[in-house]
């Protein structure tokens, strides 16, 4: 939940400069991008397991830019 407080609605800027620069980043759609961190959040339900991959996607707002609308753990 923390995590997810973090980066929703914020900009590509944003997310990096509070977590770096992503393992992988896929840009196949231009409207859309995801951003794939390892082992970077933790599973609190699971006994506070670290999660293997945790994948930010971003959609163009209405003023072009790239804004974290969703945020997937696995």
């Amino acid at each position: 939940g923390l995590f997810t407080g973090y980066v929703m609605d914020k900009t590509e800027q944003e997310v990096q400069e509070k977590f770096g620069k992503p393992a992988a980043v896929e840009t196949t759609n231009p409207n859309t991008q995801k951003w794939v961190y390892k082992r970077i959040t933790f599973d609190p339900d699971n006994q506070n397991q670290v999660d293997n991959e945790t994948i930010l996607i971003f959609q163009k707002d209405a003023s072009g830019k790239f804004k974290v609308t969703q945020v997937v753990f696995g």
